[in-house]
């Protein structure tokens, strides 16, 4: 079967919380999961947390990202590119999986970290029957053109706006 290619895009919250329900679905259908995440890096979030206290045999999450960016510099680009060599073996069957998600590549590809037009061969030519989740940001629009399925979260509302920090839980 035909594995699918999802992006879940938008100014609004949600995207990343989107993929990791799909994480969970998956894992309770006992298929292998692995998550990569592009941007947060070291950045402490509950998600990170809750998968390593998880030990679910099934999974492997991991970060590598160089932290929060809207520049391109070497760190950023150094970062992103050692995450998409960990991609490439999975992309390619060398190790098995059956849902990918990869958790802010949108703003890797947007910000230039990673280049486009090898995103989308590798992506193209992934194995049979994996799925890929790609979440963040300012998709590119070749990469929704590509996606079988496309969601775009929208902001109506956000307690940023008035002056509320992130909380813990809710945003990271």
């Amino acid at each position: 079967m035909k594995g699918l290619l999802l992006n879940i895009t938008g100014d609004g919250k949600g995207k990343s919380t989107s993929a990791f329900g799909m994480v969970i679905r998956s894992l309770g259908y006992g298929r292998k999961v692995r998550v990569l995440q592009f941007v947060k890096g070291d950045f402490p979030t509950g998600e990170k947390a809750f998968f390593r206290d998880l030990k679910h045999p099934l999974l492997v999450f991991e970060q590598t990202g160089a932290g929060f960016t809207w520049k391109k510099d070497a760190d950023h680009c150094g970062a992103a590119s050692a995450g998409w060599t960990k991609v490439l073996p999975v992309l390619s069957g060398e190790i098995p999986c059956d849902l990918l998600v990869l958790d802010e590549l949108n703003v890797a590809l947007h910000e230039e970290l990673l280049p486009l037009d090898k995103v989308l061969e590798a992506l193209k030519n992934r194995t049979e029957g994996l799925d890929v989740v790609i979440t963040g940001r300012y998709a590119p629009p070749e990469l929704l053109e590509a996606s079988d399925l496309v969601s775009v979260i929208e902001n109506k509302k956000h307690p940023f706006d008035s002056g509320t920090n992130a909380k813990k839980g809710i945003d990271f």
